[in-house]
This record gives C-alpha cells, structure tokens and sequence, in this order.
C-alpha cells in the first residue's frame, strides 16, 4: 500500500528525529572529553561519528517509510545506549571500535527489518511451532559444532565471524511464546475452562510450552550456559503473567529459576567457581576473585560523578568491555552516569509495554512487551551482577556491551516493538 504524503512527515519521526540528536550529542562529547584526559583517541574516530549520524538518519528515513507512525522513542533510545556503548568500546577497546559502529550500521537495518516483520506480525503468527522447533535445532547445532568459550560452549564461526547462538535463539523463543500465548493465552489464565456443557482442564495446554521450555533448559544445560537459562525463564514467565495475569505463574518460574541454579551449582564445576566467587571473592582475591573485586572497587571509586571518562582505571577488570562495562561507566561517569543509563532501559521498557496496550491484536501486543522485557530483563540481570546483587552470567548490557551479533539482535527487537506496538490515540492523532 503506497504511503500517504503526510505519514512521510509523520509527527512521531519528526519526534524522533529531533531525539536521534542526543546519542549523537553523547558521542561527540564523550570524544572531548577522551581528548582532554589526554586518551589515546583512534585515528578513525571522525568517521566513526559520521558513520554513527549517518546510520541514523538512513534508521529514520527507512521508519518514515515502513512504520511512519510507530513510537517514536524506542529507536532513539536504543541508539543513545549504542552511542554510550560506542564511546566505552572508544575508551576500553579502541582497536575494536570502528567494529562497533559496522554492528551498529548493520543493527539499525535489522531494526527496520524487524520493524516490517513486526507490522505484518501475523506473518510471525503463522511460524509459531516454526521458531520453536529452529530454536531447539540451533541448540542442537551449537552444542555439536560450537565452540567452547569461559567454560559454555555458545559460539560458532560462520564465514570467518564468531557468532553467539543464544542471541538467535532468544529471537525465535519470543515468536513462539508471542504466538502460543495470543492462541492459548486466555484458556491459560483460568484453572479450567468451559466448551459446551462441560469443564475441561487447562494443563493440556500447558504441555508444549512446559516441553519446549524444558528442552530449551536442558539444552542450555548441556552447553553449560546458566545465564541464558536464567534469562529464558524469566522471559518466559513474564510473559505467561502478562497473558494470564496469574502470579502462581511467576512463583513457578522462581522455583524453577532456584532449582535450575542449584543444579548447576552441583553439576557444573565454572557454575559451582563462580558462585563461590560472588559470595566469597576475597577468598581468592588474585585469582578467581580478581575480577570481581575490581568491579566493585571500580563502582565504589567512581562516587556520585565518577573519575572522568578517560581518567579512571577500568582497564584493570579482566573482559571490561563485554561483561563488566557497567563497572566502567559507574567508575567515570559515577552514580550519576550509571543512573542515567538505568534510566533509558526503564523508559524503553515503558515505551514498549505502553506501546503493546495500543497494538491491535494480542500477537502484537506480546511481541510487542515481551520484546521490551527481554531487553529489560537482560540489562537488570548483568547490572546486577556488576553490583554483585547476583553472581555474574556472562549476559551482556544491551546495546553498549562490545559484540556483534549480540548488537544486531537487540536492535532486531527493537525492530519488533517500533513494529508490533502503537503509540497511543493521543500520541498519533
């Protein structure tokens, strides 16, 4: 269907529009402020802004054209984290900089990919069992050609390119719970339910989430990755209550989260280290505790307004840029910069969910939230394991963390929520 002139100059791009400036503000000071603390600035940090603004504009002129009125804060918000993750990457690991900002140009295309994909969702709809099906087989591939990295076996090499299979598989995960709960949902939601003159039980319907869901736990076991389990769980859970509004859903899925840590911790010999780690690094403070314990004394050293970006020693924390960079910010932008990153997750989060009240059937309504949950959900986990609230999973900060497929996923849900969700009457009139 041909665009109306006036959805091309739709209010809520040119909303975004004028939001994309302040990632791309971040940026640019975040580079002063590295030359100013006398930082090794990379040669290409020029093109790497302009690439950045580039990458942008070409995200906001493909939203005009598939999705003119979509929210307009989701797309600038996930770009503002990419320019906070961008200027850390700078800071931490400049040799692999102008890789970030090739991940972010290619994110922001998956996002108008997934922003089409999430417009005509009932397209998702019909590979529901599809994508259950392509996530239990991804696992089976990974754990007999992947490779095996800080004791989980979660990455594959294609075309020369490590990849993380669990990025992928989170994606078809939430098509299949989108799909099964806008179909089963409402029988979920009640113990039994009623077809005629007689009551049946809902636990037939139960059956094939409970046994992808399982399957995927076991799976996610065998290639030893607890963290994506954790993630998986919550997801799935917060999904269910958000179907069904039942909270024995959410009290099962914290029994089944506890038990499957405690399973790992007696099975799995890095899970049994690293929680040991967590309650006790002081225990071995140069070895396993190491990095812990920098991560906290970065944190403590950063205080209200932190060192300066540049000026701090976050280098001093064993994989800084993927697993820890929430550390970092803390130590140079302080309680005030970390803060403010915690905040753009809660306002995606709340874009998302208020988008999914607007969508116009429950497929897009789920796609929609759980979309932003899972985001949400993956930042709160590795935050708090920064903050050693909970041991730590190896999950990465969306968004800002280095890695590449790990980027374009996030940015594919993105996609989902700009395409799914809708902003509310008030918003698109």
């Amino acid at each position: 269907m041909a665009l109306k002139p006036s959805e091309l100059v739709a209010r809520e791009r040119n909303i975004e529009l004028g939001l994309l400036a302040g990632g791309l503000v971040f940026l640019i000071i975040a580079l002063r402020s590295l030359d100013a603390a006398a930082f090794p600035v990379p040669p290409g940090s020029t093109r790497i802004v302009t690439q950045f603004t580039l990458s942008a504009l070409a995200g906001n002129l493909l939203l005009r054209l598939i999705v003119p009125r979509a929210l307009p804060q989701v797309f600038a918000l996930a770009l503002f984290l990419s320019a906070v993750g961008l200027a850390f990457v700078i800071r931490l690991a400049p040799d692999s900089a102008q890789a970030q900002a090739n991940w972010v140009s290619i994110g922001v295309v998956a996002c108008a990919a997934f922003a089409w994909l999430g417009s005509r969702a009932e397209l998702l709809a019909r590979y529901t069992y599809t994508a259950g099906v392509a996530a239990l087989g991804l696992l089976l591939l990974t754990g007999v050609f992947g490779d095996t990295i800080n004791g989980a076996r979660l990455w594959v090499v294609v075309g020369g390119q490590t990849v993380q299979t669990t990025e992928l598989i989170k994606l078809l995960l939430l098509v299949f719970l989108a799909g099964y709960l806008s179909q089963h949902g409402a029988v979920l939601a009640t113990p039994r339910f009623r077809l005629g003159q007689r009551t049946y039980s809902n636990l037939p319907y139960l059956v094939p989430l409970a046994g992808l869901l399982f399957a995927a736990i076991a799976a996610l076991a065998l290639l030893r990755d607890l963290g994506s389990i954790a993630l998986l769980v919550l997801l799935a859970v917060s999904m269910l209550y958000v179907a069904t509004g039942r909270l024995r859903y959410l009290t099962g899925g914290a029994a089944l989260l506890v038990l499957t840590a405690l399973a790992g911790y007696l099975a799995f010999g890095h899970v049994h280290a690293r929680i040991d780690t967590w309650l006790n690094p002081e225990a071995d403070a140069a070895g396993a505790g190491y990095q812990t314990l920098q991560a906290t004394y970065a944190i403590q050293a950063g205080g209200i307004t932190g060192e300066g970006l540049g000026l701090g020693q976050p280098d001093a924390i064993p994989a800084v840029a993927t697993d820890y960079v929430f550390s970092a910010i803390g130590e140079e932008l302080g309680l005030a910069g970390a803060s403010a990153v915690v905040l753009l997750y809660i306002l995606l989060l709340f874009a998302g969910l208020r988008g999914s009240l607007a969508a116009p059937d429950r497929n897009r309504q789920y796609l929609c939230a759980g979309a932003a949950m899972l985001l949400a959900i993956q930042a709160g986990v590795i935050i708090a394991g920064n903050l050693r609230l909970i041991p730590t999973t190896g999950i990465t900060l969306p968004f800002v963390s280095y890695g590449g497929s790990s980027l374009v996923v996030n940015f594919a849900l993105a996609g989902l929520i700009l395409g799914a969700g809708r902003p509310p009457q008030s918003e698109a009139s």
